[in-house]
């Protein structure tokens, strides 16, 4: 098993606690659709029934604060280090769990989805960076789908825990997860070695690496050799952390470009009005099976699904996953359209297959999980530079939250009239069309280390086999 290959105790610690930020960002991302009912009748903390307009301001502010917290996670992570990133990056947790848990008054919940929006996209793209600099070449992609799970485990935790507790009780629960984080990464994370080489701290570097390795496979030679392979990665052209060096160097622009991409697509696979409207969805189904048991049911097999697909990102490759993810995508909403399009001329028609809103949404997310979920933001961490990773993720994250935020707000009124089956239509389209941008743009990362990603960047992006993969370093084979 993969977590036998990081060696020591210590190491499995690291691999938890900084999966708490992602394990986080799983409870906050899934925060409003077991919350919201709860808003909308008039026992709740208000006093008062949440309108239709607060409800798309709920669910919508979480992006806008995703705009600001990973260009602050970004100026942590490059000045101060991923460790200090890690840490602060619940701090808006715990601010945002004690406002929704002790509030009595619409903006303190407004301030709430904000302040977590900031922490669940740092949080997602800081976990990227970190674990693409620390692990094993041949772990690497692995690794990071460890933080799909515990994503995915958030965001199942978050509705089974919050159907039995209040308000109060869920957010008090998630500053405790918050606390314990922020603590466990001060005493046992351990500093990224691309960062302390990157700041001239060679020895502390080395000690790093050393912590982090199986002592039983990685001696001082093998130490030292990958220290060396680290520092001429390090020593790329891209001469500093500025928004000109994206511009000025070719590497770097494809980089930006092609992480623009992957990670925006994600946005228009549907996901945002279709996660956070699920439930709407089932009851203008007209399925028998209650509302709540179907949500239960599809993040069931989501969690399921991430856990059996983690190993395919390292197996099939990241190209290949996004291709079977979004032509899978594509055709699911396609049939879900078709299925709202006929039932929008007479509800007769699907009344004998009521149950396929429910089948096509856990293909949805079967799909959603088995690519296009994590390996967009894994693909991102492999292939900025060094120099400029945290800038650069940290811009393409603030991009991907703004477009979220504008589809997430209008998505109130797609939401109350979720007959509209050309919603789905549009989604399958921009999955179609990215099924074949990923087969033709993006080449394959799998297997290949950080340093040989930058060469392959500085050629064409185009390759004669679809799927090629690089298993050795074409300075050796690589041993992170």
């Amino acid at each position: 098993m993969f977590i036998l290959k990081l060696g020591k105790l210590k190491s499995y610690l690291i691999v938890i606690i900084v999966n708490l930020v992602s394990l986080l960002s799983g409870l906050m991302l899934a925060w409003a659709p077991p919350i919201l009912p709860k808003l909308s009748t008039s026992n709740n903390p208000l006093g008062r029934q949440i309108t239709s307009t607060e409800q798309s301001w709920i669910v919508s502010l979480a992006y806008l604060g995703g705009v600001l917290g990973p260009p602050l996670s970004g100026f942590i992570m490059d000045k101060f280090g991923r460790k200090p990133a890690i840490a602060c990056v619940h701090l808006p947790n715990i601010a945002s769990s004690i406002l929704a848990a002790f509030g009595n008054n619409i903006w303190y919940f407004y301030a709430a989805r904000f302040l977590a929006g900031m922490s669940i996209y740092s949080g997602i793209s800081i976990a990227a960076v970190y674990f693409g600099e620390v692990a094993e070449v041949s772990r690497r992609g692995l690794l990071y789908s460890i933080t799909s799970i515990f994503i995915n485990l958030g965001t199942l935790s978050s509705y089974c825990i919050s159907s039995y507790t209040s308000i109060k009780v869920f957010n008090l629960i998630l500053l405790a997860i918050a606390l314990v984080g922020m603590t466990g990464t001060w005493v046992f994370v351990v500093e990224s070695p691309y960062f302390l080489i990157q700041k001239l701290r060679f020895e502390e570097a080395k000690s790093a690496l050393i912590e982090l390795r199986d002592p039983n496979t990685c001696g001082d030679i093998e130490i030292q050799k990958e220290l060396n392979v680290i520092q001429k990665y390090v020593s790329n052209k891209v001469p500093s952390e500025r928004v000109a060096s994206i511009v000025k160097s070719k590497v770097a622009r494809k980089a930006f470009l092609m992480s623009l991409v992957v990670t925006i697509m994600q946005q228009f696979s549907g996901i945002i009005i279709i996660y956070s409207y699920t439930q709407p969805i089932f009851q203008k189904s007209g399925s028998s099976l209650a509302p709540e048991i179907s949500f239960i049911i599809v993040e069931g097999s989501q969690f399921v699904t991430i856990c059996l697909t983690s190993f395919g990102v390292d197996y099939l490759g990241r190209k290949r996953m996004l291709c079977i993810s979004s032509a899978g995508l594509a055709f699911t909403l396609a049939l879900l359209g078709t299925f709202f399009n006929f039932q929008s001329f007479d509800k007769n028609i699907t009344s004998e297959i009521d149950w396929l809103p429910l089948v096509c949404l856990i293909f949805f997310f079967i799909f959603f999980n088995s690519g296009l979920g994590g390996v967009p933001f894994l693909y991102m961490s492999e292939i900025f530079p060094t120099n400029i990773k945290s800038i650069g993720t940290s811009i393409v994250m603030a991009i991907y939250c703004l477009i979220g935020f504008v589809v997430t707000y209008s998505s109130n009124r797609i939401a109350e009239d979720i007959e509209a089956s050309g919603m789905f239509f549009i989604f399958s389209g921009c999955m179609g069309i990215f099924c074949i941008y990923v087969f033709i743009v993006l080449f394959e990362t799998r297997g290949m280390n950080l340093q040989d990603i930058q060469k392959r960047l500085g050629r064409s992006t185009r390759s004669k086999n679809a799927f090629e993969t690089t298993t050795e370093s074409e300075e050796g084979v690589e041993k992170f």
